[in-house]
């Protein structure tokens, strides 16, 4: 924690904070020691700039630091995500297979629209154009899609996925 008390800008540990025990404001940044003991701070200015670099490096961490450290996400590997059950399929978890469809089979048809009809005119939910050259670039590649002979749109919008930045079309 890093405080002014009077002229003075200090670093407060936690050790230091469990001790002495102030109450402390967050909002306002006020901190309000009990008349139990005094505190008594020397003037330390400039203190620090006497010690050579070498003592400086061998410091411990502070309390966040450990908290951080403590708090850090271990990223697992896909064998532990997957349940037990579905261990079999693990091939299909893996991304670089799933970003790519079925070979073609016989039975694979396509869906032809009677010749009377009329598509409904829908409102579509814009990306931005950065956005949408990267999800049509990407997709295209990955033969998600292709280009639309239709003379209209399809509505779809997108949704977060868990990674950070990522779109899927629902």
């Amino acid at each position: 924690m890093i405080s002014g008390i009077g002229d003075e800008e200090m670093i407060l540990g936690l050790p230091w904070l469990r001790y002495h025990n102030p109450t402390i404001n967050w909002e306002t940044g006020e901190m309000q020691f009990h008349p139990r003991q005094r505190i008594q701070i020397k003037r330390f200015r400039g203190i620090l700039d006497k010690f050579e670099p070498e003592i400086l490096i061998g410091a411990k961490t502070t309390a966040s630091q450990e908290m951080a450290h403590q708090q850090q996400i271990v990223k697992k590997e896909i064998k532990e995500l997957i349940p037990s059950y579905l261990i079999g399929y693990r091939d299909r978890f893996e991304k670089g297979k799933a970003e790519r469809f079925l070979p073609t089979r016989a039975y694979d048809h396509a869906i032809d629209l009677k010749p009377d009809f009329v598509p409904r005119n829908c409102k579509l939910y814009p990306l931005s154009p950065v956005e949408q050259d990267k999800f049509l670039e990407e997709n295209l590649r990955k033969g998600y899609i292709r280009k639309s002979k239709s003379p209209m749109a399809s509505p779809f919008f997108f949704v977060a996925k868990k990674e950070k930045g990522a779109l899927r079309p629902t």
